[in-house]
């Protein structure tokens, strides 16, 4: 069995619910989700404001129907549910899913300051998606991740490692 993990990660300071998986690691926030089905970030390209493309997923289906729960599987609804719940401005989404260490699935969206980055979106094969590949890297430097979060497999190997990890934080 390979790594399959989404996550959000954001250098703003947050505070989350206490009920909503999340770790602090060297000043950013890292919330992973159990995604279960395409993020959809594709349609991502069509906008160049984070406030738009929020709207658009609204109109498609009531955010009030996506209350965070732990326990069930997550979409694009319940990461940009919490985008706009908590105000969260600047961050990366990053999905990948290997198995005996070939990447299956991966995924990419850098937004900055309520800008969607278009260069930074990897949703598919497509030339545009690989080209903006070469993106990546500068923009988890421009979050402030310098290192490797997929190598930390003690938190992120999948959501439910992570969940686990997190449980077991808080129950000291």
């Amino acid at each position: 069995m390979g790594q399959d993990i989404t996550c959000l990660i954001t250098n703003e300071n947050i505070e989350l619910d206490k009920s909503i998986v999340h770790f602090s690691i060297k000043q950013l926030t890292f919330i992973p989700f159990n995604t279960s089905c395409d993020l959809g970030i594709e349609e991502a390209k069509n906008f160049d404001l984070l406030s738009d493309y929020i709207l658009h997923l609204e109109s498609k289906d009531s955010f009030d129907h996506y209350l965070y729960n732990r326990d069930n599987d997550h979409c694009d609804m319940d990461i940009f549910k919490i985008v706009k719940d908590y105000r969260i401005e600047s961050f990366i989404i990053e999905h990948s899913y290997d198995w005996a260490d070939m990447l299956v699935e991966y995924y990419f969206m850098q937004v900055q300051d309520g800008r969607i980055l278009k260069n930074s979106l990897v949703y598919d094969d497509s030339e545009r998606s690989k080209s903006n590949k070469a993106n990546i890297q500068e923009a988890k430097k421009n979050l402030g991740l310098h290192f490797n979060w997929l190598d930390r497999t003690d938190l992120f190997y999948s959501y439910y490692h992570a969940d686990r990890a997190y449980t077991l934080q808080h129950a000291k």
